[in-house]
């Protein structure tokens, strides 16, 4: 303020007592004409910050000034994935044209250039860049760009419906931008649970932005919910352009979904020339693999195909030519305890007595909360089931998943293991809820493909 009056010496007296004190201030710095422009360029939002500042201030020569400089180009690790320089990014733009404006400026021309520029990583947050995007619109409402990440600002403060109008708009005038459709599909699937509509939405998706990861896992969630089937599943993420190089979490869905199809072919054919990178608290591919293999004998089972099913259940632990996870690591997956009821069905229906109660046993000393459900139904094929008893070890252990629900991070699999054991208790309704909120929440090891194996099958924990 004391620059803006013409006091010049006490503003840089002033901007350098405050410097010493705060040294990484851009606001600051700029204030002294030394602005970092390397350390802006790397984060837009740190160009939107100072220049907001001068806004709130009524100095929009200032942000004009902040907002129109060709900003250098920085290294790709000194900036987040998928940055863009300043000059390049919409809200930028958006910002310097409303700046214009209050200046008695035309922002026409800035409004124009920032709606053909990317909404890859735009996240409008601010009361600046509402008014910003109100103001683009005022000049022109056909303005898809505008329109989209409007609706972004109001979705990221809940007012849903405001955002869902704002995206329709903007899918009206261009809907091939960048995670429109996503984030539409993501809005009419977890906050108005049209599963419906929010499919149409994501198929879109997978047409107009095919790389978007979003739009496959959120149409097969919604596929799920509205009772599609496993092939229809596949279909839609097959669509996926670059098969060989499909983001690992989507190669897992799509081998659980071949598997839930029957094509267990498909399936192992995805584990092959591939690198799995791990990712902490993320899905192992070994408990992926294992659990393909086990449908496969499972199914082999079921068709009368014994020798066949023991085959592949003897070999479940064993190295497999060409995939070097299957070296190492298994033999641990392997014993839990639903893998452990599974292989004992198996070897119950094929003959093998000593083999089922062997597996039956290991399954009863089962202990955690999501295990219970699997050692109550092992205790009934044993014959040595207590009705009783086992209603209050369930329920025992329903009471601990439904906490770990609202303290663990992955929610998805504790809701799972609470509608399991609801539907042992025999509240199935309730379990096929749980189940259903499994599928809605993010997937946590491999959560949705346990909890639509359940959906399907309430007879038996799955």
């Amino acid at each position: 303020m004391l620059r803006a009056r013409g006091d010049i010496y006490e503003a840089d007296k002033v901007a350098g007592v405050w410097l010493a004190r705060f040294p990484l201030s851009d606001f600051l710095r700029e204030e002294i004409g030394k602005p970092d422009l390397e350390h802006l360029a790397a984060d837009p939002y740190r160009v939107l910050n100072v220049a907001s500042e001068y806004a709130r201030l009524g100095l929009y020569r200032q942000a004009v000034t902040v907002l129109s400089r060709n900003y250098p180009a920085v290294n790709t690790d000194q900036s987040e994935p998928g940055s863009v320089l300043p000059q390049q990014h919409p809200l930028i733009v958006y910002f310097r044209g409303y700046c214009h404006e209050k200046l008695g400026e035309s922002g026409t021309r800035d409004f124009a250039e920032a709606s053909r520029l990317s909404t890859k990583y735009v996240f409008p947050d601010t009361s600046e860049e509402f008014s910003a995007l109100k103001a683009a619109l005022h000049t022109d409402q056909n303005d898809a760009t505008a329109h989209m990440l409007l609706g972004d600002w109001y979705f990221a403060r809940g007012e849903s419906d405001s955002a869902l109008d704002e995206w329709h708009r903007a899918r009206a005038g261009n809907a091939s931008l960048p995670t429109l459709d996503a984030n539409l599909g993501l809005a009419l699937l977890h906050v108005k649970e049209k599963f419906d509509a929010a499919l149409e939405v994501f198929e879109e998706g997978t047409k107009n932005d095919p790389l978007n990861i979003t739009n496959y896992s959120g149409a097969v969630t919604a596929a799920t919910l509205l009772g599609k089937s496993s092939g229809e599943r596949v279909t839609i993420l097959e669509r996926y352009p670059r098969l060989d190089s499909m983001p690992t979490g989507l190669v897992f869905e799509l081998a659980f979904n071949r598997a839930e199809a029957g094509d267990y072919e498909g399936a192992t054919a995805l584990f092959k020339n591939r690198f799995f990178g791990r990712e902490e608290g993320g899905t192992n591919v070994r408990q992926v693999w294992i659990e393909v293999k086990l449908s496969e004998a499972s199914a082999l089972q079921r068709s009368g195909r014994c020798k066949e099913a023991q085959e592949v259940a003897h070999h479940l632990e064993s190295p497999v030519a060409g995939l070097a996870f299957t070296e190492n690591g298994l033999h641990e997956i392997a014993q839990s305890a639903r893998t452990n009821y599974l292989l004992g069905e198996i070897a119950d229906a094929c003959g093998e007595k000593s083999e089922a109660d062997r597996r039956y046993e290991a399954v009863s000393r089962a202990a955690e909360p999501a295990e219970i459900a699997w050692a109550s139904a092992a205790a009934k094929k044993r014959g040595d089931y207590d009705a009783e008893a086992w209603r209050g070890k369930l329920s025992a252990a329903l009471s601990r998943a439904e906490s770990r629900v609202h303290t663990s991070s992955f929610k998805g699999w504790w809701t799972y293991s609470v509608g399991v054991l609801q539907i042992a208790l025999g509240r199935k309704q309730q379990g096929k809820a749980s189940l259903r909120d499994a599928i809605l929440l993010p997937d946590s090891l491999m959560s949705h493909h346990f909890a639509r194996l359940a959906f399907e099958d309430t007879t038996t924990p799955r």
